[in-house]
């Protein structure tokens, strides 16, 4: 665990980098295809998934930012409309990228980028899976700004968020995470909290499933409480799924038959991503069940922390996990690093794709998270026959 006993005294920073510099880095990550196509193309197109694994690589050198903003400073920087307006201008730029890059895929002229004097011609097999890639990343990247527009509390920001979710398929997501994950995180009611010893790829295609089939239920008891049928347009699913559906017609009038896959494939990586962060965030952290059946308030203890600088960026600070899931709403720009979260080993960067290889993710976290066990006031989860015996009298044992 990180202790602010042991920060840097010589840092004179008030707010975190992120804090400082916003959206703009994944911004300018968003207009790499671009810059590989007006710098000639060809081995070019690889400069978006270059750019990331460098991120990678850089991430654990660059480090970790430890600075919350002074409480003095939040509430001015939480009304701050620069923040939202950096979050919204991500809205447009993940559909001009994507389409940019479906069109250089599909090598199909589209009116709105011929129009500069771009033109889409016949690409080799590397470049196209370049693309493929840059595609997938740019989706995925489009998913932290669109997470944080689905906190906010105004109609407006919601909106853009689920209109940033739906070129990727998770439009849905605003209504299961909002109102059903921040309720029930850490319990046995989430399929979004992995436990101990729990093998990834069944997690994710399990809870993958279980999210959205939730989504649908959680708004078909909202809609009869208040005495209505689910079948209705006042159903958020409903209006989702419209204007996914939309979003398929589109691709499919400007790319032919090919942007089914191509489609699905804007599906796949983000979800898979987000099916790895959901497993990273909350391993093997269960909250007490009370003598009355409800489970204890969420602390600091039931999410995995993390502020390496280059993660943060590209997760809108979304892994100072702790902070968001204890405050729910607190917006990206004021989140803080808690003294009594369990820390990742390593940034968002590299733990999502860790934790995708089983017998690399145990071997790395299981002797960090058998620490914190020894040393926290929290409830071991775990699947069977995993857990060492010294933790199994307090334990909650998966039943999945």
């Amino acid at each position: 665990m990180l202790h602010r006993a042991n920060l840097p005294q010589n840092i004179k920073r008030k707010v975190s980098i992120v804090t400082q510099f916003t959206t703009i880095p994944i911004l300018l990550f968003g207009l790499t295809p671009f810059m590989a196509y007006f710098l000639g193309g060809n081995h070019w197109y690889w400069l978006t998934p270059g750019i990331f694994v460098f991120c990678m690589i850089l991430d654990p050198i660059v480090g970790d930012d430890p600075i919350n903003a002074p409480e003095e400073m939040e509430k001015e920087l939480e009304n701050s409309l620069f923040y939202r307006f950096m979050l919204w201008i991500f809205v447009p730029m993940q559909y001009i990228t994507i389409l940019f890059c479906l069109a250089l895929i599909t090598s199909t002229s589209v009116g709105a980028f011929t129009y500069f004097g771009i033109t889409f011609d016949q690409l080799s097999t590397s470049n196209i899976v370049a693309l493929l890639l840059t595609a997938g990343l740019l989706a995925g990247t489009g998913a932290t700004p669109a997470h944080e527009l689905c906190h906010h509390g105004n109609q407006f920001d919601r909106f853009m968020g689920q209109a940033l979710m739906t070129p990727i398929s998770m439009a849905d997501f605003y209504v299961y995470h909002n109102f059903h994950h921040h309720i029930h995180v850490a319990t046995p009611l989430d399929p979004a909290t992995s436990a101990y010893g729990e093998n990834f790829w069944k997690f994710a295609l399990v809870s993958t499933i279980k999210k959205s089939g939730l989504a649908w239920k959680v708004e078909a008891e909202r809609l009869g409480r208040k005495g209505s049928s689910w079948f209705n347009l006042d159903n958020k699913m409903i209006k989702i799924t419209i204007a996914q559906f939309a979003w398929y017609g589109l691709l499919v009038y400007l790319f032919g038959w090919i942007a089914v896959p191509l489609a699905f494939l804007l599906y796949f990586f983000p979800r898979l991503l987000l099916a790895s962060a959901d497993f990273a965030e909350h391993y093997g952290l269960m909250r007490k069940k009370l003598e009355d059946g409800s489970y204890e308030k969420i602390r600091p203890e039931h999410a995995w922390d993390d502020s390496m600088i280059i993660s943060s960026f590209f997760m809108c600070q979304i892994d100072r996990h702790s902070d968001h899931h204890a405050n729910v709403g607190r917006p990206y720009q004021i989140l803080r690093v808690m003294d009594k979260a369990p820390r990742l080993p390593l940034g968002y960067l590299n733990i999502l794709f860790i934790a995708m290889i089983p017998a690399l993710w145990r071997k790395l976290m299981h002797p960090i998270i058998e620490k914190f066990y020894d040393t926290a006031d929290i409830i071991p989860y775990a699947m069977p026959n995993t857990l060492p015996e010294r933790f199994l009298d307090r334990a909650v044992i998966a039943q999945k």
